[in-house]
């Protein structure tokens, strides 16, 4: 697999900051993701808040209703009837990123539920959908039924230790009946110290590639950073990960026949979790749904303070 190359230019580099590895060295990564990186990192107060926001919240399913004034009131939110052909929303991210929190506050807006790819049963799946592709996490279940991209993005300093909690959750399973058997237990503990240590010394660059690649393919519209005949894209033998200086890398077949894969929005875990920040993230996911077919219940945005809030206030500490 190729690695991330030591770069030592005070124009080209940026440091992970960490209070269990002090310093991580310097790497020089894609354009596109390090421009991602940069937005991140000027983000001050999404640093100065600890990741374990999101393992925290175990929140319901709800749907805020318009009180007027920039009032409202939770209620459930519905499944969409996946025989109306609805406008189709797909939520993308690398694991770890913050998606719970982020489809909590999209159905307390819409009112309509958000899919994620990990309970694929075979049928396509519409509508306001969740995935983690092309990490080797997530997969493509929804066919041709996405119209558009939303890319969430987190600071890779708390992504990669927060994904690396969710695989402990899950037993670091390697097949769904053991992954299925963990995943309504998790977001409720730590991993210990010494599961992250080995982990992060044993995955670290591999995740640091995946993560910046993650961005590219998406920004890229469909960047293939794998072997095609790599079907799980994990990159291990017999097969690897291409080479930085082989690009420009072929498309991904998804994102020539299926859906053009540009994200329409970008949106900050860092802002959406922050009080000053979270209600304007929110709009921007709305903004993209609202009246979009099937889409009929999205609530005005001088509500979506409101909803930030009430999202918050009501959200069980247990499940």
């Amino acid at each position: 697999m190729p690695t991330l190359v030591p770069y030592h230019s005070r124009d080209n580099k940026f440091f992970f900051h960490d209070n269990i590895k002090r310093n991580f060295e310097c790497f020089k990564v894609s354009k596109t993701a390090k421009y991602a990186i940069v937005v991140l990192l000027l983000s001050i107060p999404g640093l100065l808040i600890d990741y374990r926001f999101s393992e925290n919240l175990n929140l319901n399913r709800s749907l805020s209703i318009d009180l007027g004034n920039g009032k409202c009131e939770w209620s459930g939110a519905d499944k969409i009837d996946v025989n109306s052909d609805p406008y189709g929303t797909l939520f993308v991210s690398y694991p770890g990123s913050g998606m719970r929190l982020t489809w909590q506050m999209t159905e307390g807006a819409s009112g309509v539920q958000v899919g994620d790819d990990f309970f694929y049963s075979g049928k396509t799946i519409n509508g306001l959908v969740k995935t983690q592709y092309p990490h080797p996490e997530g997969i493509w279940s929804y066919g041709k039924a996405m119209d558009q991209v939303i890319l969430l993005i987190r600071n890779p300093r708390w992504n990669i230790p927060s994904y690396h909690t969710l695989i402990y959750e899950l037993e670091y399973a390697h097949d769904y009946v053991t992954a299925y058997d963990n995943v309504f237990t998790a977001f409720s503990t730590r991993a210990p110290m010494d599961n992250w240590l080995k982990w992060r010394d044993y995955r670290f660059e591999d995740e640091l590639n995946l993560w910046t690649w993650q961005i590219d393919f998406w920004m890229e519209n469909g960047t293939r950073f794998w072997d095609d005949l790599d079907f799980e894209r994990a990159g291990q033998y017999p097969f690897s990960y291409f080479d930085e200086v082989k690009k420009p890398w072929p498309l991904d077949n998804h994102c020539r026949n299926d859906l053009d894969c540009v994200p329409k929005a970008i949106i900050s875990y860092e802002r959406l979790k922050h009080p000053d920040t979270g209600a304007s993230e929110l709009r921007k996911i709305v903004d993209l749904i609202r009246f979009k077919k099937e889409m009929k219940t999205i609530l005005a945005n001088e509500t979506m303070e409101c909803v930030w809030n009430e999202t918050l206030e009501h959200a069980p500490q247990n499940r």
